[in-house]
């Protein structure tokens, strides 16, 4: 049973776990509202219940003799209007049943009530209810830890982004400083060699101008004539120097002119994207009118729906998204969209070698490449890639979905836990043939374990692990929607049906497929439909459990 919350606190918009049920009132109650229920005279008496003990099936909830009329509470059931299909009490069949003959006491109508069809009937289809809205609650919560996890992701998309741009600018402010520091340098260089120049002109006059200084103080009429001539006809050619040097002299100044861009930039730009909420349908129906009948998974006849040729040949993965069939082909190296007819809708070519897909949203999936060592995000709705996770030294084979936030990755003989943001969370070694790894609740982790092996861990902890010796190198691994789970025996050649707990269920050979060795196996959610992919045909079948 899921958290019951209480019904008061939820009229005012309030939610709280509910600690007790009343039987009369047919109310859950948190702790503050059991007191006061508790304490109204006129609910003081009513048989009330803990939820704990509801929940663990030890409540002594007894239904009482007396029944009580819903018209008029302090009157007692005692007759049935068969016209009306009613129980009311003497008063009720007087005032508003007076007009119809079919009034029997309640006793006739109840007689073998217990093993009538209605009731049996109505049984199943409160089981069913339950159970449907158990997994309506669960997915929700699968939903929200989705969406928490998204959001994350999308902040470090935009803080990446961010850096990217920051980077780039970084790189071409470098480039500026570059080029004005050799262009600073060319400039100072050609000042600092005119500055030389016209210091040695300056040195040359300087003296000149003491010598003829001196002649004049100190020395004769004829000693100074001398000088004069000499200086004044070695002037002339100086000046006519200093007049060369000057025309070919320019002056210089430096200008920063900002790209034509970077000034649209900042009118352009005026977000780095959008943050869009995507509603698509709910993929849960309620089988209104009637209990939805329980598919026999451990002997049902499988049916052949579809033989899709998605490639040549290679090795091929396959998951089911809302109404389309997603197939990787190592062979093409790209992603199909398929219709559940096996029409082919759409392609995008990925980089080489993929392997295995996992479903991240109800629209993105992630795509795990062979050698490369890399995960690819793929919008499906639009086949567009939209960022890569690059594991340069950890091998990427097979890949997994799980906690909400975080993907197991499957390599031969290890399994790697690394967050969405490519961080290393754990490693586990296995026995080996362990390619392809998948869960039924998030939590756990199924994956082969040796060659004729499957374990499935919940954190530290070992849940099971079956062997047969007709199970010969386990691949790919489906579990339906009651928990049992599907290995594809690439050696053996037949696919190994077990409980959730690790009993074998049924051996089906693979020829029951029409192709040569299962590889993966995947079931579409809340369905009896499943999909088996073949590791050197190129086939796909889709199929179903009848």
């Amino acid at each position: 049973m899921s958290e019951q919350l209480c019904n008061s606190c939820q009229i005012n918009n309030e939610t709280k776990t509910a600690i007790s049920w009343c039987t009369i009132c047919e109310e859950a109650f948190c702790e503050q509202c059991d007191k006061c229920h508790k304490s109204f005279k006129f609910t003081a008496k009513h048989k009330v219940i803990l939820m704990q003990e509801i929940q663990s099936g030890n409540s002594n909830l007894k239904i009482s003799e007396v029944l009580k009329c819903e018209e008029y509470s302090s009157k007692i059931v005692e007759v049935y209007c068969v016209d009306h299909s009613q129980p009311c009490c003497n008063l009720c069949a007087q005032l508003s049943h007076r007009k119809f003959e079919n009034v029997t006491s309640i006793e006739n109508p109840a007689k073998g009530i217990k093993q009538f069809n209605l009731t049996t009937t109505l049984i199943k289809k409160l089981d069913e209810r339950n159970k449907e809205l158990d997994e309506i609650i669960a997915k929700r919560k699968d939903s929200m830890t989705i969406f928490e996890g998204t959001s994350e992701n999308i902040i470090q998309e935009v803080s990446t982004l961010k850096m990217v741009v920051i980077d780039h600018l970084n790189k071409l402010e470098e480039k500026i400083k570059f080029d004005l520091a050799s262009s600073k340098k060319h400039v100072v260089m050609k000042f600092t060699d005119e500055i030389n120049t016209f210091s040695s002109y300056k040195s040359v006059s300087a003296n000149w101008q003491s010598v003829l200084n001196v002649s004049i103080e100190q020395g004769s009429d004829q000693q100074c004539l001398m000088e004069v001539n000499r200086i004044d006809s070695k002037m002339t050619i100086l000046e006519k120097e200093i007049e060369e040097t000057i025309k070919k002299m320019k002056e210089m100044t430096i200008k920063f002119v900002p790209s034509d861009l970077i000034e649209k930039f900042k009118s352009i730009v005026e977000s780095l994207g959008s943050v869009d909420i995507i509603e698509n349908k709910f993929p849960c129906t309620l089988y209104i009118g009637g209990y939805r009948e329980r598919l026999n998974f451990r002997s049902g006849d499988i049916k052949i729906l579809h033989r899709i040729n998605a490639a040549e040949s290679g090795l091929m993965s396959a998951i089911f998204i809302a109404d389309n069939l997603i197939i990787t082909s190592y062979y093409k190296s790209n992603v199909a969209k398929y219709s559940l007819n096996g029409e082919l809708l759409q392609t995008l070519a990925v980089e080489k070698y993929p392997l295995d897909i996992t479903q991240v949203d109800r629209t993105q999936v992630a795509i795990s490449t062979y050698k490369s060592n890399k995960i690819l995000f793929v919008d499906i709705s639009e086949m567009k890639l939209i960022r890569k996770l690059d594991f340069s030294d950890l091998p990427v084979y097979g890949l997994c979905y799980a906690d909400g936030n975080s993907f197991v990755i499957s390599d031969g003989s290890t399994l790697t836990w690394v967050s969405s943001k490519g961080e290393i969370i754990k490693q586990k070694p296995t026995r080996g043939n362990s390619f392809y790894v998948s869960t039924s609740d998030m939590k756990d982790c199924i994956y082969g374990d040796g060659d004729n092996s499957v374990s499935c861990v919940v954190g530290d902890r070992t849940n099971f692990t079956y062997t047969n010796e007709q199970l010969s190198s386990p691949r790919g691994i489906g579990i339906d929607f009651e928990g049992n789970i599907f290995i594809a025996g690439w050696s053996s050649k037949n696919i190994h049906q077990i409980t959730d707990d690790g009993n074998l269920i049924r051996t089906i050979p693979i020829d029951t497929f029409g192709i040569r060795r299962p590889w993966t196996i995947r079931f579409a959610p809340n369905s009896n439909k499943f999909v088996v992919t073949c590791s050197s045909s190129g086939i796909v079948v889709l199929c179903e459990i009848s």
